[in-house]
């Protein structure tokens, strides 16, 4: 294999191209995906985490 300027060939330099092409695709659709989805709050929703506060947890004190 001749390997005319560099260190690279014309072949890698063009594999490590495509290879930063779908790097970046796949960055790009990952944000898209993430930006029109809600996030995972479990499988109850938010509602399933407001709940009634517990009694006396609130105004509790340290003992001293």
């Amino acid at each position: 294999m001749r390997r005319s300027n560099g260190v690279f060939s014309s072949q890698e330099r063009k594999t490590a191209l495509w290879a930063l092409l779908m790097a970046g695709l796949i960055a790009a659709m990952g944000i898209m995906i993430q930006q029109w989805s809600q996030p995972s709050v479990g499988p109850g929703g938010v509602e399933a985490y407001m709940t009634a506060s517990v009694p006396g947890v609130l105004d509790a004190q340290p003992v001293s």
